[in-house]
C-alpha cells in the first residue's frame, strides 16, 4: 500500500504507533515527530512546519536536515505545529493567564493547517512549585476547534528537564470534518495546584504480569496485582481496608489479603462473583484476613454490611467497547473461546450505549460507594481513554474532572505502561492512530462527604 501521509515506512511507523515512549532527549523527539507528520512530497515545495517553544534553533535544525522547513510565524499551508510547552508555567495561575494566547497560537495555525493534518502539544503536569493536569484541561478546550485524536506519554527515566520527575504529554489534534466547532469548557475544577509527588516516587511504570491462570483470563479486562498492591501499600495503612467495588476476578482483594489488608468487593457477575471468592480462599491461611465478596451491583455496595475502608481502587468497565463486534480485542477473544462481555445484565454499565450516560452513572456509583471511605482516605481509578469508531473519548479526564467536582482531591496520576502487546499498523499510510499501551492510575484523596 502506498503512503500517502509521510513517506516512512513500517519498520519505522509501527514504532511511533506506541502511545508512550521513553524521553531520548529533544532532538530525537522533535525528529520524531517531524518526519511522522509531514509529507515530503516529489516535485513540491519542502513542507512548513510551525514550531512554538524554548528551542527554535533545534527545531529549524532538525526540520532542515529532514528536509522540511520551519518557522515561528503562522504562513499558508502549514502541514504540521509543533508547540513545545514543557517548563513554560511557574504555577496554574501562570498557566491561566497564558491559556488565552495559547488558544491564539492555536485557532491561528489552524486557519493554514492542511487539511487531515496535525499538531502536537508537549506539555507536562509538573510544575516548577507542584502538579496539575494542565494537558487534560488544554486538550478538553481545544476538543471543538480540533479533533482531539489522541496522546502519547513521554516517560522519563530519569527527573525530567522540568523539575518535576516522571512524565509529560504529547496530545494529538487534528483539522478534520468533526473539527472547526470552536472552543468549549476546559476542566477548571482539575485546576488546584497540589504537591509532587516525593523525590523517590515514579510516575510510570512498565509492569509485565506473569501469566494468569485459565480461569482469570476469562475476564476481559483485569489489572496485574501486582500493579495495585503497590498502591495498596502506600495508601492503606497496615492493617487498614480495602475496597473494589467492581471487583471482577478479585485482583484487588487478591493483593490486600497478601499485604494483611482487609478486602471486600461486590460484582455483578455472579460468575466472576464466584471466582474472585475462589481465588481469596485460595490463598494461604496466614494471608487470610477478614474479606467478603458480595454478589451485588456496586450501585448496592453501601448496603452489604462493609465496614468503614481506607481505601478504593477499581477499574470501571471501559464503556461499551467488548460489545463492539469485529473489533480485534473481539476476535481474539472469541478465537480462543472466550467471554466477549462483562456480563448481559441490563445494570451493566459495560452495556450502556451514549457515553455521557456511562460517565453519569458512573460517577454516581464512586461518589455512592465513595461514602464508605473514611475522610481523607484514599482512592484510584484504572482506566483509559478510548478510541471507538474515529472518535476519541477522554475517559480517564473526564473522570477526574467529574470526581473533583464531587468532592474528591487529585493526586498525581500513575502510569500503567504496557510493553507486552504486540504492535499493530492501525491507520497505516493514512494517518495517525496509536496503539494504547498505557492506562492511566487515577488517584485521589476524599475532602468532603
Amino acid at each position: 500500500m502506498k503512503n500517502k501521509f509521510n513517506n516512512i515506512g513500517s519498520k519505522e511507523w509501527l514504532p511511533f504507533q506506541k502511545s508512550w515512549s521513553t524521553y531520548q532527549g529533544d532532538e530525537a523527539l522533535y525528529r520524531a515527530n517531524i518526519r511522522f507528520f509531514t509529507l515530503l512530497g516529489e516535485g513540491a515545495p519542502a513542507p512548513w512546519v510551525f514550531y512554538h517553544g524554548q528551542h527554535h534553533a533545534l527545531a529549524a535544525q532538525v526540520a532542515g536536515q529532514e528536509g522540511r522547513r520551519c518557522t515561528t510565524k503562522v504562513l499558508d499551508p502549514i502541514q504540521f505545529g509543533l508547540l513545545d510547552l514543557r517548563g513554560r508555567f511557574d504555577g496554574v495561575q501562570d498557566y491561566i493567564l497564558q491559556k488565552a494566547e495559547l488558544i491564539n497560537i492555536a485557532a491561528e495555525i489552524y486557519k493554514v493547517l492542511d487539511n487531515r493534518r496535525f499538531i502536537c502539544i508537549i506539555i507536562d503536569h509538573f510544575l516548577r512549585g507542584g502538579h496539575a493536569p494542565l494537558a487534560w484541561d488544554l486538550a478538553a478546550s481545544l476538543s471543538g476547534l480540533y479533533s482531539l485524536k489522541d496522546e502519547k506519554i513521554l516517560a522519563y527515566p530519569g527527573p525530567g528537564p522540568t523539575e518535576g520527575p516522571g512524565h509529560a504529554y504529547a496530545l494529538y489534534l487534528r483539522k478534520d470534518e468533526f473539527s472547526g466547532q470552536g472552543l468549549r469548557m476546559g476542566y477548571p475544577a482539575l485546576l488546584k495546584e497540589g504537591p509532587l509527588p516525593s523525590a523517590a516516587a515514579s510516575t510510570w511504570q512498565v509492569v509485565r504480569p506473569p501469566r494468569r491462570n485459565p480461569n482469570e483470563v476469562l475476564h476481559p479486562a483485569k489489572f496485574p496485582e501486582q500493579l495495585v498492591a503497590q498502591f495498596i501499600d502506600l495508601y492503606c495503612p497496615p492493617g487498614g481496608a480495602v475496597l473494589d467495588p467492581m471487583c471482577g476476578t478479585g485482583s484487588a482483594l487478591v493483593a490486600a489479603q497478601g499485604l494483611h489488608r482487609r478486602a471486600y468487593g461486590c460484582e455483578l457477575s455472579p460468575f466472576f462473583a464466584q471466582l474472585a471468592q475462589q481465588r481469596v480462599q485460595s490463598l494461604p491461611l496466614e494471608a487470610n484476613r477478614e474479606w467478603k465478596v458480595a454478589n451485588v451491583d456496586a450501585r448496592a455496595c453501601a448496603s452489604q454490611g462493609f465496614p468503614r475502608v481506607d481505601y478504593m481502587v477499581t477499574s470501571p468497565p471501559y464503556w461499551d467497547m467488548l460489545n463492539m463486534k469485529g473489533a480485534e480485542y473481539q476476535a481474539r477473544r472469541k478465537e480462543k473461546g472466550l467471554q466477549l462481555n462483562y456480563s448481559d445484565n441490563p445494570n451493566d454499565l459495560g452495556n450502556i450505549a451514549d457515553y455521557q450516560q456511562f460517565v453519569d452513572e458512573l460517577v454516581e456509583i464512586y461518589c455512592a460507594v465513595g461514602l464508605l471511605v473514611n475522610q481523607g482516605g484514599k482512592a484510584t481509578i484504572i482506566v483509559k481513554n478510548i478510541k471507538k469508531k474515529g472518535r476519541n473519548y477522554p475517559l480517564a479526564y473526564d473522570l477526574a474532572n467529574r470526581m473533583c467536582q464531587m468532592g474528591w482531591r487529585l493526586l498525581p496520576e500513575f502510569i500503567w505502561c504496557q510493553d507486552d502487546i504486540n504492535l499493530a499498523p492501525y491507520g497505516y499510510g493514512n494517518t495517525w492512530v496509536s496503539n494504547t499501551f498505557h492506562q492511566y492510575c487515577l488517584h485521589f484523596e476524599k475532602i468532603g462527604e
